[in-house]
């Protein structure tokens, strides 16, 4: 649309698979104006697409990589090379990947072992700057690129503890605008009311942190919970004890340590991790020892996450995915061969799956609803009839709890007994929302995550050193 209003019109539209297809980040404009790239993503791959807004023509270009999601692309200033993030689309972590126009070729710029989002181009198109926490607060970087697209020596800190969210240079590189807070995320609890919705006024708040929560488990005995919060400035694990507020912090890797699940015995947490430099499922020891890795997928193809313990402690269910597509599979949890239990049967895959309380049968999401399978063999079965997600069980195995983000932003139960739905609270009146991908109970509460976000946008001059 024009700059000073006016009607819309569409430029470019998904010509694919509609559930799948979409249109992801921020487009991108040639230096001419005549053309905008954005990132598409379909039944046939990710791609960068270029579409002239006079013309309607487009072409694509593959995105190659390794995860379900390409992220914030950048196209240079001389249309030969487009930047963008291989990562997933909660960000945890993405490798920066410059993509070479001439021949499709997709080279590497950092680790992928650290958070990197906003990508952008300096005016010669010999720099590529970037936020992230590689220093440990999010800030940002820069990395000299060949004229080959490739990066020459390591990249090098242009700030310091700013805490950036996101970035962007004015297109004559005098000018940086970007945005500056973080995502802040509590964890609250609720009593389960068979009566009516509980609300804020029945609410009590767990953590008082301002940093996120990203996971979080409730142990066996209901007395302590298991984090991955950003408190320390990356994603480790923590134990709260709530009857004290005393934090134990658990792991100080480089790299996010994220989903802990506590086992029955409450003696090992299992979480996954990027520290062999794949994401893979690890189970940590709670009385002293490394942790140790359970999964190998790899690193190329597959990555292994959202897991959690059989009641009996005796095996381990987990979502292997590669791209987007992701399947169930179960590993003994002291190790060995891993089988599948779940085929992926939607274009969404299989994620979050949990065990019934008699170790019967488990419970996962997909195509934004809830299924269930038998443990050992037999088909799937849909449960809910409208969108939601991450269910849990309940101690007592009547109900399934599961986020409604599409419900009004609540938290719902699904009876066992008599497949009817219900909503457990009514959550208005509070700025912020339902964090989806954390919810646990002990039987008497449930708890949950409440996400808000805070920032300001920054502009300031770029001075550039005559004399380096």
């Amino acid at each position: 649309m024009s700059s000073l209003g006016g009607p819309v019109r569409k430029v470019l539209a998904s010509k694919k698979n509609p559930y799948i297809a979409v249109v992801d980040g921020a487009p991108q404009w040639s230096l001419s104006g005549e053309d905008l790239a954005a990132i598409i993503v379909d039944s046939e791959g990710r791609f960068v697409e270029i579409v002239n807004v006079r013309t309607r023509e487009s072409r694509r270009l593959a995105l190659p990589g390794r995860t379900s999601d390409r992220l914030d692309l950048a196209w240079s200033r001389d249309g030969l090379f487009f930047a963008y993030g291989d990562g997933n689309l909660a960000q945890d972590v993405a490798q920066l990947r410059v993509l070479r126009v001439s021949d499709g070729r997709a080279i590497p710029v950092t680790d992928g072992l650290t958070k990197v989002v906003s990508p952008s181009w300096s005016p010669d198109g010999r720099h590529l700057y970037f936020v992230s926490n590689r220093g440990g607060s999010m800030d940002l970087w820069s990395q000299e690129i060949a004229t080959d697209g490739a990066p020459i020596g390591q990249p090098q800190p242009v700030t310091v503890g700013i805490e950036m969210r996101h970035a962007t240079f004015s297109r004559d590189g005098t000018k940086l605008a970007y945005s500056r807070g973080r995502p802040v995320a509590n964890v609250y609890r609720v009593p389960i009311l068979e009566k009516r919705p509980a609300t804020w006024d029945d609410a009590e708040q767990i953590t008082f942190e301002q940093a996120f929560v990203k996971h979080f488990d409730v142990s066996p005995d209901g007395k302590r919970l298991a984090l991955s919060s950003d408190r320390s400035g990356n994603l480790d694990l923590w134990i709260l004890t709530m009857s004290t507020g005393e934090m134990i912090q658990l792991t100080s890797e480089p790299t996010p340590d994220v989903g802990p699940m506590w086992s029955p015995d409450g003696r090992e947490l299992v979480f996954h991790s990027h520290r062999s430099g794949n994401r893979e499922v690890w189970v940590l020891p709670l009385g002293g020892g490394p942790a140790r890795q359970l999964t190998e997928g790899k690193a190329d193809s597959a990555e292994s996450w959202f897991a959690s313990w059989s009641p009996s402690g005796r095996e381990i269910v987990f979502s292997r995915s590669s791209g987007v597509i992701a399947d169930l599979y179960v590993v003994p949890a002291q190790g060995g061969t891993s089988r599948l239990v779940a085929k992926s049967f939607g274009p969404a895959g299989n994620w979050h799956p949990v065990w019934s309380p008699d170790e019967e049968s488990l419970v996962f999401w997909a195509d934004d609803l809830l299924w269930r399978i038998p443990a050992k063999d037999g088909g799937s079965e849909r449960l809910t009839q409208a969108p939601g997600g991450y269910p849990r069980w309940s101690r007592d195995g009547r109900y399934i709890f599961f986020c409604g983000r599409e419900r009004t932003g609540n938290i719902w139960a699904f009876s066992y007994d008599d497949d009817t739905e219900r909503p457990v609270t009514d959550l208005r009146g509070r700025p912020g929302r339902l964090g989806a991908q954390g919810l646990t109970t002990d039987g008497k509460y449930v708890y949950f995550r409440w996400e808000e976000d805070t920032g300001d946008i920054w502009v300031m001059d770029v001075v550039q050193d005559e004399n380096p």
